[in-house]
């Protein structure tokens, strides 16, 4: 995995660390990531940000997550709703897949019901093609 990029005021305490949660968005340190057009896959300029998002959890094991799967606007709500839970769920696989426990992550797809950019445009839907990932607990 790379060098982790949690900021160091936070090793070794879990004091504060997801108290900055704000509704509907990643929670500090974590990060989120982002899709292409109707994909989920796991971009490999998101891997790093999936490594760091993994070192942090299994830095903090007391931590449980939720992915949130986001869309743009383009498509059915029903088309969205699945691809955004498809979104979480790959993202739920690679954090398994380096080494989480699976128990520690719930997934869940708001489809395109929470975008971060109001406007119409590429600039917009490129922000709301994404997972989030909460702390909650």
């Amino acid at each position: 995995m790379g060098e982790t990029k949690i900021p160091s005021e936070t090793i070794g305490t879990a004091a504060g660390i997801g108290e900055t949660i704000s509704e509907g968005r990643t929670s500090d340190p974590m990060h989120p990531i982002y899709f292409d057009f109707d994909r989920f896959n796991i971009r490999d300029d998101m891997k790093p940000v999936m490594e760091d998002n993994a070192l942090f959890l299994l830095n903090y094991p007391e931590f449980r997550i939720e992915i949130q799967g986001n869309c743009d606007e383009r498509g059915t709500n029903e088309y969205n709703l699945a691809l955004g839970e498809r979104r979480a769920k790959a993202a739920k696989a690679y954090l398994v897949n380096l080494g989480v426990n699976p128990d520690r992550i719930d997934t869940v797809s708001f489809g395109e019901e929470r975008p971060l950019a109001p406007e119409h445009n590429e600039e917009a839907w490129a922000k709301n093609r994404r997972d989030d990932f909460v702390i909650i607990k």
